[in-house]
């Protein structure tokens, strides 16, 4: 592949309003933001069709992640024009980029957002930076295909016009280095300089899939494909027919015309006589011949280039498989004359890694693309992709049926260990991929810490008794002593799981395997939530034997006064700053979060909201003071919390074990005779350490 680099500025491309996920309380809608919908472009070398590849490996999410800014007609040079904020971006089930729009309070906002929900304004812009193309040539003189397998979304605008009218580079703005890659498909017509009989050469499969084995023809040159290959997919064939000395020369002037005459003769001399019949007869045994050489290096772990060079040669087939089992030998000496043939580590990890890639691409295509190395694979059953991991173990398969293979797989006295290792890595690709789910948020409210074993850790709060005090000229400095308030920690293992029995295998059934998205990781992310938040909805009880929320830690507000208002905000928010540590010193808590039930959102939103006051007595003191977050697992509908910083005042802690922080997953060793076992497994506690930073109010 070519490689060249260009100076390229900012895009833009047109994204679209999903009005029907249009919130107007929250002021809240969604956008397709990017597809994989080729668009024209027009650039200085040339023009071409931009494709945005939306899958996880080619976007940089960097600043997705913390919030696209939503701004007036691209207008970047000035905060009063930025409109909103992306609060949510993700790749939908249609590779699709998606994201949740969060418009600002103020005023004319609101007018902008008014002409949203009567569907006056409609279209959007997405301003995105591209670091890597790959450039794919089409046929019949049509532009060629940039594919940004490396970019960067940077904004959203809305716009009065379609975006893409704006979508030439322009000079004024910042630049920055794109490289481009070409992956130029070669044509139907064969390179002249590899028609050599015995040389291979890269082939675009056309019109209809081919086969490994099958003869191809093009421009009167044959070839044999060495793999199969669909529509569009880039094969290589090798070269068994010997071109006219033209063609075989390249063009290339030979010093006679007579030389060119006499080799046309004798070409011509070899053609005399065959038919059609032969002709077709002679491609068949070709193309037998060429399918089980390959099958019985590829089953060795032979490159193919040795399968060509056997294919040419005199061999029979017996002879062909004979040669192989003699290069292994040769390769894989056995010692005290033990013989037999053994396949490298390499080309079974290459193998089983190019299967997996197959089934996760089934199990959930929206988040696995298909590598090249898996397209062999594709369409394959699981008895047949089981065939594969048995010969590439060294096993004879030919003739096997449903069943024997079945029993090889599942049966642990004859099981390679292939197969229940290679479902055993596809459910743990599937648990590291980022799932989109409602929004948990205890860890915001949370400090994490880590531990090294399934004991209790203890968590220390340290005061100071003393404090800075005044030293005379000469006298004495007071050291200070340290009080200690002890809590604990302590990690316990959680996990579920997952059984694939024989019938599913010869049913050809993943369907077990689908519900790890949808389940394993969803059950572990509430699992979690229930456990920090458990801790504030049952009011913990604290080393010192009382419970977290309560009059003696000076962090529980009750009465007919508690209810959620501008008055009990402020009182709650007198308590945290009024705490004080161990040693009786002030702390001067500063709340962040206001958590509050789902029946209380509006009312809090309402008190945190900026507005425009006609006169002083209107003005909210609480403008933008406090993050909200909203929890549906607090049980009393009255009650809401203030809280600190985690990182800033000890509250509440949570932990993993040291290494393990994410799910996991094991297969047992024991399987039953039917079914293949795998255990889901995570490792995770959860701890009230501290009163000071948190309070609550009783909302009666």
């Amino acid at each position: 592949m070519a490689k060249q680099t260009r100076k390229a500025s900012t895009q833009y491309g047109r994204a679209l309003v999903q009005p029907a996920s249009l919130d107007t309380e929250a002021r809240e809608v969604d956008v397709v933001f990017a597809t994989e919908t080729p668009v024209p472009r027009f650039g200085w070398e040339e023009d071409y069709d931009e494709v945005l590849v939306c899958e996880a490996g080619a976007i940089r999410m960097e600043r997705a992640n913390r919030g696209l800014p939503v701004m007036d007609c691209h207008n970047t040079w000035s905060v009063f024009a930025q409109l909103g904020r992306t609060v949510k971006v993700w790749i939908n089930e249609r590779r699709e980029l998606c994201a949740r729009i969060k418009f600002s309070q103020r005023a004319q906002v609101a007018e902008l957002f008014q002409d949203i929900t009567d569907g006056i304004v409609k279209d959007i812009s997405v301003g995105y930076n591209v670091f890597k193309f790959e450039r794919v040539e089409q046929p019949g003189g049509k532009n060629p295909i940039y594919r940004a397998i490396d970019w960067m979304p940077t904004e959203l605008s809305f716009a009065p016009v379609q975006a893409d009218i704006n979508s030439e580079i322009r000079g004024t703005q910042r630049t920055h280095t794109v490289e481009i890659i070409s992956n130029k498909p070669q044509t139907t017509t064969m390179s002249k300089r590899v028609k050599k009989r015995g040389q291979t050469t890269q082939y675009v499969v056309t019109d209809e899939p081919v086969k490994a084995g099958d003869i191809i023809t093009v421009d009167g040159v044959e070839g044999v494909a060495l793999a199969d290959g669909e529509v569009g997919d880039e094969i290589t064939l090798s070269i068994i027919e010997q071109p006219t000395p033209n063609e075989e020369e390249g063009g290339r002037d030979t010093g006679t015309e007579e030389g060119n005459e006499s080799e046309n003769a004798v070409s011509h001399e070899e053609d005399t006589g065959d038919d059609d019949s032969d002709d077709d007869e002679q491609h068949k045994d070709s193309r037998q011949r060429m399918s089980a050489i390959t099958r019985a290096t590829r089953a060795a772990g032979l490159p193919d280039s040795y399968a060509i060079e056997l294919f040419h040669s005199k061999k029979t087939i017996d002879q062909c498989r004979a040669a192989v089992i003699e290069k292994l030998a040769k390769r894989n000496p056995k010692p005290n004359g033990v013989n037999g043939i053994g396949v490298g580590l390499e080309a079974g990890t290459k193998k089983r890694a190019a299967v997996q890639n197959v089934l996760l691409h089934r199990i959930y295509p929206a988040k696995f693309s298909l590598d090249a190395g898996a397209r062999e694979y594709r369409g394959m059953t699981l008895v047949e992709l089981g065939k594969e991991l048995l010969a590439g173990q060294g096993i004879n398969t030919r003739g096997m049926d449903k069943m024997t293979v079945a029993d090889r797989i599942f049966k642990r006295s004859h099981s390679t260990g292939d197969f229940p290792l290679l479902l055993e890595g596809v459910i743990d690709k599937m648990l590291r991929e980022q799932y989109e789910f409602a929004p948990e948020y205890w860890d915001k409210i949370a400090r994490r810490t880590s531990v090294a074993d399934f004991r209790e850790k203890g968590l220390y709060m340290v005061g100071g008794a003393n404090g800075m005090k005044r030293v005379a000229e000469g006298g004495e400095i007071k050291y200070t002593t340290l009080k200690e308030s002890k809590s604990t920690i302590r990690v316990e293992s959680y996990a579920e799981g997952i059984m694939f029995t024989r019938q599913a295998f010869i049913n050809d059934d993943l369907s077990a395997f689908a519900i790890v998205p949808s389940s394993f990781v969803r059950d572990w992310e509430i699992l979690r939530g229930d456990m920090v938040w458990g801790l504030i909805v049952d009011n913990a009880k604290m080393s010192d034997g009382k419970a977290m929320f309560c009059a003696d830690h000076g962090n529980l507000l009750s009465g007919t006064d508690s209810a959620l208002s501008e008055e009990s905000l402020a009182a709650a928010k007198v308590l945290l700053s009024k705490q004080k540590d161990l040693a009786g010193k002030t702390i001067r808590v500063l709340p962040k979060y206001l958590i509050v039930p789902p029946e209380l959102e509006i009312t809090a939103k309402k008190l945190v909201t900026a507005t425009t006051p006609a006169k002083v007595s209107d003005v909210n003191v609480f403008a933008n003071e406090f993050d909200i977050i909203v929890e549906p697992r607090l049980t009393d509908p009255k009650s809401w919390y203030l809280s600190a910083d985690p990182n800033t005042v000890d509250t509440l802690y949570y932990a993993y074990l040291e290494g393990n922080e994410a799910l996991r997953v094991n297969s047992e060793e024991d399987f039953n005779t039917d079914t293949m076992k795998y255990a889901v497994r995570g490792d995770f506690g959860a701890s009230a350490i501290d009163h000071r930073g948190m309070v609550k109010a009783a909302g009666k």
